[in-house]
């Protein structure tokens, strides 16, 4: 396989534009997309900016930062001609990472990215390829980034298919903390990330995409959980688990919780009456 330097995520956004006309039909014989990339070693500055921006985090190399570098490989990945459906607008459903080894900080890695294209998804109304992500140095994974999206979900959910108010009983769960989201947040994380999907950055263009207010990234509240985590039990968190419920609109108030013993995360709204992802954390 050909490997290519990974390139920076803003210029492969403005490459994305044109791929809102793909028409959605995968190739009968095709079943997934694989690539390889190179990536120089992680840049202190950057990384000290990501760590500033969620007080808490006592891992030297927090695992959601890597997601960072995994997005860029997915969208890296989904310009290629074979990826079937437009790549603005996707939303990110579900992700999973994990440590497998020891980072040596001052290497670079090999990026072998995978999409896994489900069966008949030229004629499912709902469609949701897996992007499986490894970093890898000197041949061996260090870690494992597994990212679901969902093709074409933007919007409001119809009245008949909403979901009721939940019945989260929180007295069965420890709180954190307590998210005070400002409707700036979108762009802060956006010049952080260089994820400037039009859904997270200004109201007008969120509604193109059927959404009210612009949404937070799913990976800052999942960095967030991190870091909330991570102060409670002062040692870094090795594996997360996560399913986005429904998208965190700007602004807004949030709070996170877990249950210790099973390993279980939550965040809910500011009222206890939903969720907006749920999960699993190892220590």
């Amino acid at each position: 396989m050909q490997q290519s330097a990974l390139p920076p995520l803003p210029g492969m956004l403005v490459r994305a534009l044109p791929t809102m006309v793909r028409s959605g039909k995968v190739a009968q014989d095709l079943t997934a997309i694989e690539a390889q990339f190179s990536l120089d070693a992680i840049r202190p500055a950057h990384l000290a900016d990501y760590k500033s921006q969620f007080p808490g985090l006592v891992s030297a190399y927090p695992l959601t930062y890597f997601y960072l570098l995994a997005q860029r490989a997915h969208l890296a990945a989904m310009l290629d001609k074979r990826f079937p459906w437009p790549i603005l607008g996707m939303v990110h459903v579900a992700n999973r990472m994990e440590w497998l080894g020891t980072l040596k900080a001052e290497q670079g890695f090999t990026i072998n990215v995978r999409i896994e294209l489900p069966a008949r998804a030229s004629t499912r109304k709902r469609v949701r390829p897996v992007y499986i992500v490894d970093f890898t140095q000197n041949g061996h994974t260090i870690l494992r980034c597994e990212s679901t999206y969902q093709v074409g979900a933007g919007g409001r959910t119809p009245a008949s298919r909403r979901v009721r108010t939940e019945s989260l009983e929180l007295s069965l769960w420890q709180q954190l903390d307590i998210w005070q989201l400002n409707a700036s947040l979108g762009r802060r994380y956006a010049r952080l990330s260089g994820d400037y999907n039009p859904i997270h950055i200004h109201p007008w263009l969120s509604r193109w995409f059927g959404f009210d207010h612009p949404i937070i990234h799913g990976m800052y509240s999942v960095a967030r959980m991190q870091a909330d985590l991570e102060k409670q039990f002062n040692t870094q968190v090795t594996s997360m688990e996560i399913v986005f419920k429904r998208p965190l609109e700007l602004p807004n108030t949030a709070v996170s919780h877990i249950q210790k013993d099973s390993g279980r995360l939550i965040v809910s709204d500011g009222q206890g009456e939903k969720t907006f992802l749920e999960g699993t954390f190892h220590l």
